[in-house]
């Protein structure tokens, strides 16, 4: 996929449209998020520290309010112009998982309540479309059946949903993945020709742009259960819709086949962890929804890393398991999903190496100061002897 294949595919009123959307995404969330930070804190509506969180200070929630009007406002613009009925299901499955996650943030809803909205959300908006009808080879599975076509697209919605809820646990991470990926993803629904989907994709990533310039470390507000349930949502449907094959034309051959391994690729970092803690969590005969500090951001955070690096180091691991897929994505694509795991398991055991090593050297250092104490007093050294 070359730059100059893609881009002189389309005429400049559409790459202007593209810039234009990304801009006015970011600034009319850059504009809103000041006034819900002030109104956050004069209602208290903030995210108090506890054992589990990472914060020390009360911070403003609802972030996600912020960006959900930089996209929406503009996204409506290109649904008008270039949508239709199920587009506009879409949009009102977006709107209740929104309001859901606003109940959620200041009435903390129970999670068999928030599931039980994103499984009939999914439902239905699989019904009129959005769901994946074939695997297109991996696994040797082509076009499935009608229920397994809504049984894995519901789980797809539903699973990206909640693990990019479940990652957004320090500064800036589930913003700026959801960041990344949208524009990757924009960027191949161009080169699909869906001008649509494109246009909202980098509409999406210019509003998460200007809330990740209040939410980067040191955070000034998170984007709370309202934004981290719609961002989970949205990397979903571009997903599907990439997978689907978007609007191909002749002159852009809409090789899904390749995609979906693209798909798969910017989409598995908050999936692999999610299945990772799930795992654990079960061998331990622990609930897996049972909250713990086992994601792959806390893990960092316990190896020294602040919540700035931490970010950039997930940041950087993102973008090198795309650019694998990307690599990879006209390869046997069974062969190329395991590598991609591979690659996402290195990458997370590499972190617990690192706690390993760090924790062997502390116990080191902790023998040799015994061991200086009592050569250094004789009296405790023939204690410790008679104790052994």
């Amino acid at each position: 996929m070359q730059l100059n294949l893609i881009f002189g595919l389309f005429t400049a009123d559409i790459l202007y449209s593209i810039l234009g959307t990304f801009i006015g995404g970011l600034i009319i969330t850059a504009f809103c998020i000041p006034v819900i930070i002030k109104l956050s804190k004069k209602y208290n509506l903030v995210d108090n520290p506890d054992h589990r969180k990472l914060h020390k200070d009360p911070i403003p929630t609802l972030g996600g309010f912020g960006f959900f009007i930089g996209f929406i406002v503009l996204s409506l613009i290109w649904m008008i112009v270039y949508g239709n009925l199920s587009d506009g299901i879409l949009f009102l499955g977006l709107i209740i998982l929104f309001i859901t996650g606003i109940f959620d943030d200041l009435k903390d809803l129970r999670a068999s309540l928030k599931f039980l909205i994103q499984i009939i959300v999914a439902l239905v908006i699989a019904y009129y479309g959005f769901r994946i009808e074939s695997l297109n080879g991996v696994f040797g599975i082509e076009q499935m059946p009608v229920i397994a076509q809504y049984a894995f697209s519901i789980l797809l919605i539903v699973g990206l949903t909640n693990a990019f809820n479940l990652i957004d646990g320090i500064d800036g991470l589930a913003g700026g993945l959801a960041f990344i990926n949208s524009v990757v993803l924009g960027a191949i629904l161009l080169y699909q020709n869906n001008i649509m989907y494109s246009l909202l994709a980098f509409s999406f990533a210019g509003a998460l742009f200007g809330f990740l310039i209040y939410n980067f470390n040191p955070a000034k507000i998170f984007m709370g259960d309202t934004g981290s349930l719609i961002v989970g949502f949205l990397m979903a449907i571009f997903g599907i819709v990439v997978i689907k094959g978007g609007a191909t034309t002749d002159a852009v051959s809409g090789d899904t086949r390749s995609l979906t391994i693209v798909v798969v690729g910017i989409l598995l970092l908050p999936v692999y962890d999610t299945l990772r803690v799930f795992t654990e969590r079960i061998m331990k005969k622990n609930s897996p929804f049972k909250p713990d500090k086992t994601h792959v951001h806390h893990l960092l955070i316990e190896t020294g890393a602040n919540h700035k690096k931490a970010a950039i180091i997930l940041y950087i691991s993102d973008i090198l398991i795309i650019t694998l897929a990307f690599l990879l994505r006209n390869f046997n694509p069974s062969l190329s999903i395991l590598l991609l795991f591979i690659l996402a398991a290195v990458l997370s055991e590499s972190i617990n190496l690192k706690r390993w090593l760090i924790e062997l050297a502390k116990g080191q250092k902790a023998e040799e100061e015994k061991n200086k104490i009592t050569s250094e007093n004789r009296f405790l050294e023939d204690i410790l002897d008679d104790k052994e």
